[in-house]
């Protein structure tokens, strides 16, 4: 079997996985953003810039817009707005508002969460939404997103917890974070969630932090380490407030100084494999505007463009009082597989490779890596392990074989599994057809199997040439058995000739090699033609080749005496006898026209005697 076309693999694949492909082209990495808004109190130009900037960020080597936009301080008068900014700021991407829900008391203070998320991207399961109350006449929303072309779900938790720093205040988001890590530890084994939002907590003792990464089914992992964060050491973390000073709309100042806002992720998002967060940092920050303004002086947040990042750090002082968190991650590996599914007629015992091609299709720069197994089951023979399936548009080609050793339809198994984590598309099943048929048997008889003969002719020198006609017959030929064809006779030579080869397939109805005897060539009194008449079965897989053997003798008699019926070689009384015992039929005709008479006679008397 010839290897695959690589033009014909890579087209196969992009019709089976276009759908995917494009999906994963769409962005380099999976981006996540979470944005306390405040009501929309800032400067909407000033928002949308950000979004804006948000896309381009590529202050680690990826940028991407974001696939989700997660918002605190919503209000249900603000959605449109925000619908517009986010659609105004990334043209070449659709975005869908997850559900939204709002209880009077968000809609007139504190405003509610909010997600966006990219239609090329995420799906919603929106029977897995869920308000929890979480104190301070706040709730916080659970949303089931699915990452379109994989089989698993992201929770997303979005919080605004109670502010304030009195002890009554932090009861109350000690009272909300029990609410929120009971909902998540509920969640299906396995799965993953991330609890985003502004939690409003003051350091790393503060006892809503405390039960949000305690142990447990669903703890919650603080990506930059769960030590403290307060001090100029530590204020790349801080989200709150890139302004010293409060404006005249409601934003509230205080400088770069406190990390109200985060991004907590479950178990198995911080591994590496599958679905895994790769970098998490506070857009616009640059950890040198400590207890001050996010734009005081120059800003160094993208290394050596102080003018982009002076932008940026003004957009942000007006856009709100937090500050964006924006997390990229790994995407999984998607695993695509190919194999040829109607493979037609193969002739048993063929050996007939079998090209399983495998691509992981998830595309960008953070993709995971894919392991793999193919295994041939049920008709398939042979198994193989791939441990790291090509990037598409490459891919790798494991070669199992067919089982073509029984004569019928053979209905074939390939299972693939991915082994990586999260993998789309990871457990795979091709499958593949043929019909199994038995070679061709060449024979000299159509009922039975006959591959050797001999032929035998006597002739004189005077004799014309003649044809021979040799039957080639396909022995017990139907359905389930190849046709064969005639390619060549050898040991051909002086008298005997080739005259013509039988055309087309040989299959239930025997055709004629036709071969030419001259009696005028023939040198000796006999002479013997050993043939090889060799046979093909019909072009298919595991066709192969046979012979029939056929000796042609030919004995060379004498001129002959006109007259000398017997042939003892003398015209005599015998003769005469013969011929007169015959006359008025055919038989002993010597002058050949059909009938004994005179002419006859006259043919016998002018040589008697001779001999």
């Amino acid at each position: 079997m010839n290897p695959p076309n690589r033009n014909i693999c890579l087209q196969s694949l992009l019709i089976l996985f276009g759908v995917s492909l494009l999906v994963s082209q769409a962005g380099a990495n999976l981006r996540i953003v979470s944005w306390n808004l405040a009501n929309l109190k800032g400067d909407a130009s000033a928002i949308e810039a950000v979004f804006a900037e948000i896309e381009s960020d590529d202050v680690e080597g990826v940028s991407a817009a974001p696939h989700l936009y997660v918002f605190q301080e919503i209000r249900a008068t603000d959605v449109n707005e925000l619908q517009s900014l986010i659609d105004a700021a990334h043209p070449s991407h659709e975005y869908v508002r997850a559900t939204f829900t709002s209880t009077p008391f968000e809609n007139g203070s504190s405003g509610a969460q909010a997600l966006f998320y990219r239609d090329d991207s995420f799906t919603e399961i929106t029977s897995g939404h869920r308000d929890i109350f979480t104190g301070a006449g706040r709730n916080t929303d659970r949303w089931q997103m699915r990452l379109k072309n994989y089989s698993f779900d992201l929770y997303v938790y979005s919080s605004h917890l109670k502010a304030g720093a009195s002890s009554a205040d932090q009861t109350e988001r000690e009272q909300g974070a029990t609410t929120l890590r009971a909902n998540a530890d509920s969640l299906p084994s396995g799965s993953h969630a991330i609890l985003v939002g502004d939690f409003n907590v003051y350091s790393n003792s503060e006892s809503a932090y405390q039960i949000i990464t305690a142990p447990g089914p669903k703890q919650a992992f603080d990506p930059l380490g769960s030590d403290s964060w307060s001090g100029a050491s530590n204020a790349s973390k801080h989200t709150q407030s890139p302004r010293l000073t409060g404006s005249s709309n409601g934003l509230i100042g205080g400088g770069m100084d406190d990390r109200f806002d985060f991004h907590f992720v479950t178990e198995g998002l911080l591994d590496g494999s599958g679905l895994s967060l790769v970098d998490y940092r506070v857009v616009g920050n640059d950890g040198n505007h400590y207890n001050t303004s996010i734009n005081s002086g120059n800003n160094s947040y993208f290394p050596g463009q102080t003018s982009r990042s002076n932008q940026l750090a003004d957009d942000i002082y007006d856009a709100s009082d937090h500050v964006p968190v924006l997390c990229d991650y790994q995407v999984p590996a998607r695993l695509a597989a190919l194999a040829p599914d109607e493979l037609g007629l193969i002739i048993q015992n063929a050996n007939f490779p079998i090209a399983v091609q495998l691509s992981n299709t998830a595309s960008g720069d953070l993709v995971d890596s894919c392991p793999a197994i193919v295994e041939g089951l049920f008709g398939v023979l042979g198994d193989d392990t791939i441990m790291d399936v090509a990037r598409f548009p490459d891919f790798d080609v494991v070669n199992l074989n067919l089982n073509t050793s029984t004569v019928g339809d053979l209905f074939g198994t390939i299972n693939i599994q991915g082994l990586g984590q999260d993998v789309g598309g990871g457990n795979v099943t091709l499958e593949t057809n043929a019909t199994i048929i038995a070679t061709s048997q060449a024979s000299f008889e159509s009922d039975a199997l006959v591959t050797e003969d001999l032929l035998t002719f006597e002739v004189a020198a005077d004799d014309p040439e003649f044809e021979i006609e040799i039957p080639v017959s396909n022995f017990d030929h139907g359905s389930l058995q190849a046709t064969c064809s005639v390619s060549s006779v050898s040991g051909l030579s002086g008298a005997l000739t080739l005259d013509s080869l039988p055309s087309g397939q040989i299959g239930g109805t025997s055709r004629d090699v036709v071969l030419r005897l001259d009696p005028a060539a023939l040198t000796q009194s006999t002479t013997e033609f050993s043939l090889q008449i060799e046979i093909e079965d019909q072009p298919l897989p595991g066709a192969r080749e046979s012979t029939l053997a056929l000796t042609i003798a030919v004995t060379l008699g004498s001129e002959g005496i006109p007259g000398d019926i017997n042939n003892d070689g003398v015209v005599d009384g015998i003769d005469l006898a013969s011929l007169l015992a015959a006359w008025g039929s055919s038989e002993n005709d010597l002058d050949d026209d059909g009938i004994v008479g005179g002419t006859d006679l006259a043919i016998l008397l002018a040589s008697w005697g001779s001999g």
